[in-house]
């Protein structure tokens, strides 16, 4: 069975960022992954046109994670906890960032700290 699921986290990995102003990268994922906030407290903020403040892909051994709201400064925490692997990536703004993974199999998940919200979600390989 190959699933895995995701946290993200540094281990010297090649990062790859893109400008909202730029084109995003065309995506072909293996895997969707849904990414939700953590909830604190009742969120008392308008609505957005955007159904999700970020997405997120895994293909080609990269996680590729789209933001589509500003959301600020967000560090970014992947994590193999499986493996013990653990990559780190930080964005600001609208944007959209790749995260080159080991591809091993293995249970990941990601954290997403922004601000004012944390944001959560896993995959398996």
């Amino acid at each position: 069975m190959k699933k895995l699921f995701l946290l993200l986290c540094f281990v010297g990995v090649s990062l790859f960022r893109v400008d909202a102003q730029m084109e995003l990268p065309t995506i072909y994922p293996d895997l969707i992954i849904s990414i939700k906030p953590i909830p604190k407290t009742p969120p008392i903020k308008p609505k957005s046109l955007v159904l999700s403040d970020i997405e997120a892909y895994y293909g080609n051994e990269a996680l590729t994670l789209i933001f589509n709201n500003d959301l600020g400064d967000a560090d970014i925490v992947v994590t193999n906890l499986t493996t013990g692997d653990v990559w780190n990536d930080s964005v600001s703004g609208v944007c959209s960032t790749t995260i080159l993974l080991s591809g091993d199999e293995g249970y990941y998940q990601v954290v997403i700290y922004t601000e004012n919200e944390e944001y959560f979600g896993e995959f398996s390989l």
